[in-house]
């Protein structure tokens, strides 16, 4: 019997030392609230920024566009009053005219000869020679390290 209680005493001091030694969880439950918060504020802080930064690229796009847009509705201002010059009678006549060559009934054409003139000579430029050909090295090296003239002997 004794051997019994000292098996239960072992036993018992077995689950007090397993109970002394159990782990703690490595976070608190105020803790834990705590980190999740603060991951949840971070995702919220990047998907807001990168929202903010797609609103810029967006705006600078649209600004893009509606400059292209302001050309394009001039080109097409242009182009109808083009379509509207060369649909009248004023762009037949200038056209009967200058490329045509027709004329009006009772005027003459006059057309001007061109002269052939012999082309001018080229003139050469004459090449300035460079001092540093005929400079020493000590005066090179002097003109690269100071903007002073040569010193005089």
């Amino acid at each position: 019997m004794s051997e019994k209680v000292t098996d239960q005493k072992r036993g018992s001091s077995k689950t007090s030392s397993r109970r002394a030694f159990r782990q703690r969880p490595l976070l608190s439950l105020p803790q834990l609230a705590v980190l999740v918060a603060i991951v949840v504020a971070i995702y919220i802080g990047v998907d807001l920024n990168h929202r903010a930064q797609t609103g810029r690229l967006i705006q600078a796009s649209e600004i893009s566009l509606q400059e292209e847009y302001d050309v394009e509705a001039t080109r097409q201002v242009e182009l109808l009053v083009t379509k509207d010059y060369v649909n009248s009678d004023d762009y037949v006549a200038a056209f009967a005219r200058n490329e045509a060559g027709m004329v009006k009934p009772g005027e003459r054409r006059i057309v001007p000869l061109q002269l052939d003139s012999s082309p001018l000579p080229t003139v050469v430029a004459s090449v300035t020679p460079d001092p540093a050909y005929d400079a020493r090295a000590w005066q090179a090296w002097w003109r690269l390290f100071s903007d002073a003239p040569l010193p005089a002997r």
